[in-house]
């Protein structure tokens, strides 16, 4: 049986739906990532309606670095380093989205 970091045991259980979670999350970000990469004309839309133009060459950026964010989060050593970069990654994208609501 594993421990957590204060010493107690973990289930199976709980170890297996921590697993199950975060391959969730892992998932829906690179259907984010790869979805910005290939630039459909929906993408471009979107990020044209946000107010940043319609540039291919924006959504393949925002694309790499979602990209790059998950990989640093995803690979243990590097995971703290993904995680600020996320954090100021989704800090960026809701000061972006605060004027249009």
């Amino acid at each position: 049986m594993s421990m957590n970091m204060l010493g107690e045991p973990v289930s199976m259980r709980d170890h297996v739906l921590n697993r199950l979670i975060g391959g969730l999350i892992i998932l829906c970000l690179v259907v984010d990532g790869a979805s910005r990469l290939v630039p459909w004309p929906s993408v471009i839309e979107a990020i044209d309606r946000i107010g940043y133009g319609s540039s291919d060459a924006l959504a393949r950026a925002l694309g790499a670095v979602t990209t790059a964010c998950i990989a640093l989060t995803t690979i243990q050593p590097t995971s703290i380093v993904g995680a600020i970069l996320w954090t100021s990654y989704l800090g960026n994208a809701l000061v972006t989205h605060l004027p249009i609501v």
